[in-house]
């Protein structure tokens, strides 16, 4: 994916959600920040946009609606994903784990849609460290790969993610898992994560031992058998659909009806 293809979903789903606002979280929030031309491709490979309406904030009774029409008009398999070869996907705020006050380093994203001659649609981006703090500690082997290039790119250092990994987590209200043992895990793997600005054993004259981040990820995968999305209950749309297998849906009938980003 590209910041075009990023400016596209954003516009999209403003549109369809008659909102001037919303928030991008998972991988491709990164886009907010950096360009792909200085950004490593396992950076932009996802071809999922996350989006949570501004409105799942400031009105979250309201938002589940919001997601449903979201999924149905920009989703996984719509004529809008056909047509582009990239979808959106709304995303509940209560699945996802991000570190204190993430809302007060949003990076706003504004796409020109010919509304106004001054304001544009608005996608408020995750900080890339509040990104990658997210990704460490819902530990799958995608998140790694995710962090750990950025992290060898010099766009993010792992004591940085650390840092606000100790200054707080917001967790949801649907997490049930061991915590402390969940940030312990995050811990230990970015310690695994030597910074491009730290002495490495390769270049260490007296180590014979081999740099290998790869083999560091592998190492810490061993000791994270679950990931944050199974630890949240499914009723709250922590089960993704394009990589589970989804219940039998007994929920509101999603009715495409009019896209209104074409």
């Amino acid at each position: 994916m590209n910041r075009d293809e990023l400016g596209r979903a954003i516009k999209a789903a403003c549109a369809n959600l008659d909102e001037p606002r919303v928030i991008v979280l998972g991988s491709q929030s990164i886009l907010g920040s950096f360009d792909t031309t200085a950004l490593p491709p396992a950076a932009f490979l996802s071809r999922e946009v996350d989006i949570l309406p501004l409105s799942g904030i400031t009105d979250p009774p309201a938002v589940e609606d919001k997601l449903l029409l979201l999924d149905a008009r920009l989703g996984e398999g719509s004529p809008f994903h056909m047509s582009f070869g990239f979808y959106v996907e709304g995303i509940h705020k209560d699945v996802v784990v991000l570190p204190r006050h993430w809302e007060h380093r949003l990076v706003h994203f504004i796409v020109d849609d010919d509304t106004s001659t001054l304001y544009g649609r608005t996608g408020l981006c995750l900080d890339p460290v509040d990104l990658c703090v997210s990704k460490t500690i819902a530990g799958r082997e995608k998140d790694y790969e995710f962090v750990a290039a950025l992290v060898a790119e010099q766009l993010v250092r792992a004591a940085d993610i650390r840092a606000r990994i100790d200054s707080g987590i917001e967790w949801p209200p649907t997490y049930t898992e061991n915590k402390d043992l969940c940030l312990d895990r995050a811990r230990n793997w970015l310690s695994s994560l030597a910074d491009p600005t730290a002495t490495s054993a390769k270049e260490d004259p007296a180590s014979n031992a081999p740099a290998s981040v790869a083999a560091d990820i592998a190492t810490a995968l061993l000791g994270h058998p679950r990931s944050v999305e199974q630890m949240l209950n499914s009723k709250n749309r922590g089960e993704n659909p394009s990589t589970s297998a989804a219940p039998p849906d007994t929920g509101p009938t999603r009715e495409a009806g009019p896209d209104l980003s074409q």
